[in-house]
Order: structure tokens, then C-alpha cells, then sequence
């Protein structure tokens, strides 16, 4: 991602992951306003089961590669290279939130059970804790001294 300014950065950051979240939301909606519901599955606490399954396996594989990729990415040379970097993670763990969500959709289609939705407004809630707002960002990156306030205050220049 090429940017000039961290304000820059941050704003196709966010507009990058707002529109990776409102393709579930839409999806979603679409499903619960538009499609005809389907007739209910009969099977549909074994199904809830395997979705609540997959949805926390999604979530597991999130953290986990979360953790052991933001490590590495500490480690590179200068601001714009982390930033870059960590902008390419982000964008895969919200892609890993989105699956989870079109799964939940998904269930609610087959099933038409509104626990779905429960899960789907809480997997929406749980993306929105982990936005990376600038002192997340400095948090997750562990930026110290002029790099953290650059980030943290959004700076171009000292």
C-alpha cells in the first residue's frame, strides 16, 4: 500500500477493512430481508454445532497466526515497512472474520434460527474490539520513541 502521510495511511486502512466488513453485512441482510427463507433443516442443532465449531476454529486460526506473524513484523527496519507490513495482516485477519461471518449467514439461511443472528451481531462486536485504531497499532507493534508518536498522533514529520 503506498501512502504519503499517516493520516493517509490510516484512512485507506479503514476504508480497506470497512469495505471487507459490509460484504457479511450485506450478505446478511440480504438473507434475512430478500431471499425467501428455505424450509427449516431439521437437523439444525447439529448444524448450529459445526458453525459454532468452524466459527471458533476461524477465530483460533485468527489469534494464533496474529501472534506468530506480528513478531517478525517487529522486527523489520523502518516505519513505513512495518506499517505496510501490518496493514497486509490486518487485512487477512479481517478476511478470516468475514468467513466466520458468512458462515453464521450461512447457518441462519438453512435454518432461518435467530441465534444466528446473536452470533453474527456478536462476531461483529468482536471484529470491532480488535479495529486498530493508532494505539493499537503502537501497542501491537511495539513502537517506541518518534515511531509511536508519529503513529499514536498521527504526524508527518518532527
Amino acid at each position: 500500500m503506498n501512502f504519503i502521510s499517516i493520516g493517509q495511511y490510516f484512512y485507506k486502512f479503514y476504508s480497506s477493512l470497512m469495505l471487507i466488513l459490509l460484504i457479511p453485512i450485506f450478505t446478511f441482510i440480504l438473507i434475512y430481508l430478500v431471499l425467501p427463507p428455505l424450509k427449516p433443516y431439521q437437523q439444525s442443532t447439529q448444524l448450529l454445532l459445526l458453525s459454532l465449531a468452524i466459527v471458533l476454529c476461524v477465530w483460533l486460526i485468527v489469534f494464533v497466526f496474529f501472534f506468530k506473524k506480528i513478531k517478525s513484523i517487529r522486527n523489520h527496519q523502518g516505519l513505513g515497512l512495518k506499517l505496510e507490513e501490518y496493514f497486509s495482516l490486518t487485512i487477512v485477519r479481517y478476511m478470516l472474520v468475514t468467513l466466520a461471518c458468512l458462515v453464521l449467514a450461512t447457518g441462519f439461511y438453512f435454518t432461518n434460527d435467530n441465534v444466528y443472528t446473536g452470533l453474527f451481531v456478536g462476531n461483529l462486536i468482536l471484529a470491532g474490539l480488535l479495529w486498530p485504531t493508532a494505539p493499537k497499532v503502537c501497542r501491537d507493534l511495539k513502537l517506541r520513541g518518534d515511531e509511536r508518536e508519529m503513529v499514536y498522533y498521527k504526524k508527518d514529520f518532527f
